[in-house]
């Protein structure tokens, strides 16, 4: 009964994930708005996860989780919250550059459906699965003898270190520059204040003639 279940069940849940990434995708190329473009490339990966996951790969799944969507994209709104000076709303989204990047996705997967419905490309319908533990992946990441991934690993790291020093870097210098912008904006209204304060003082001849208009003049018969 249950492998009847997954038989069902399988092909329902690769066409909702590939279909969710597939929207969330558009909405990614079509959001005007940098943090919501963001949060829909977030979608993309979590349903690259859920494939992953329907392919008996957990430890890819949960890969893809918590480096993608969790730490790099946390990286990646980080930064277009620092760097983002509201200009979003000024740049062209569709052009003839654009034109270019969307028929150039279009002829690949047109290339990708004619392979894959070309009968001689050699395609192997199952590979084979290969379990590892974390522990094996682990050793052989961090294998110094046997040539392992530690170089590459620390390359990444000081990678998304210096982006995260740059992001530091370049914010510093656009509020610096806002705020030499704003110094003589706010020196003007300061001297326009004085300048009203100042106007509205009477002068002394102003007083003078009031004051003898309100001065009674004495009644006749009084001391």
């Amino acid at each position: 009964m249950l492998p009847e279940l997954n038989a069902i069940l399988g092909p329902i849940y690769f066409w909702l994930f590939a279909g969710l990434a597939t929207l969330c995708g558009g909405a990614l190329l079509l959001c005007r708005h940098p943090i919501q473009g963001a949060v829909a490339l977030i979608g993309v990966m979590l349903s690259l996860s859920g494939l992953y996951a329907l392919l008996h790969s957990p430890f890819l799944a949960v890969l893809q989780i918590l480096v993608y969507a969790g730490a790099i994209m946390m990286l990646l709104v980080f930064v277009i919250m620092v760097l983002n000076q509201g200009l979003d709303d000024r740049i062209p989204r569709f052009d003839a550059y654009s034109l270019i990047g969307l028929a150039l996705p279009v002829l690949l997967a047109a290339l990708v459906l004619n392979t894959i419905g070309d009968s001689r490309s050699g395609i192997v319908e199952h590979a084979g699965t290969v379990r590892a533990g974390l522990e094996t992946v682990a050793a052989r990441m961090f294998d110094t003898a046997g040539g392992g991934w530690w170089l590459l690993f620390e390359f990444g790291g000081l990678i998304l270190l210096a982006a995260i020093v740059a992001a530091v870097m370049l914010a510093k210098r656009s509020l610096d520059t806002v705020a030499d912008d704003d110094q003589p904006h706010h020196e003007h209204a300061g001297h326009a204040e004085r300048a009203a304060a100042v106007a509205a003082i009477p002068d002394a001849a102003t007083v003078g003639r009031s004051t003898e208009t309100f001065v009674k003049p004495p009644v006749a018969g009084t001391h």
